[in-house]
């Protein structure tokens, strides 16, 4: 299990932004670690929010690499159309 020590500053954030942030997946972060922060076991975090042990892992890992602005980024794959590149003809 990770070992995490956080301030009541950082549980404030988490909280914060766990009702707050536009997007639900980085609301599901911070919820995750505002569990964590609470002494929720690993299992029951991941029962809870109904994700995986390496998904939280993974967001564990983002929190110790830059804390609560690292768990705020999202990295989904955006594809682009290849029509994209002519959108100035297509609209025109």
């Amino acid at each position: 299990m990770t070992r995490i020590e956080f301030t009541e500053e950082e549980i404030e954030k988490l909280r914060y932004e766990s009702f707050h942030h536009p997007h639900p997946r980085v609301q599901q972060k911070m919820e995750a670690l505002l569990l964590k922060s609470q002494g929720v076991p690993h299992w029951q975090i991941c029962n809870i929010l109904a994700i995986t042990e390496n998904t939280l892992r993974a967001y564990l890992q983002a929190y110790l690499e830059g804390g609560v602005e690292k768990l705020k980024e999202l990295n989904f794959p955006c594809p682009q159309s290849e029509l994209a590149g002519h959108a100035e003809t297509l609209e025109g």
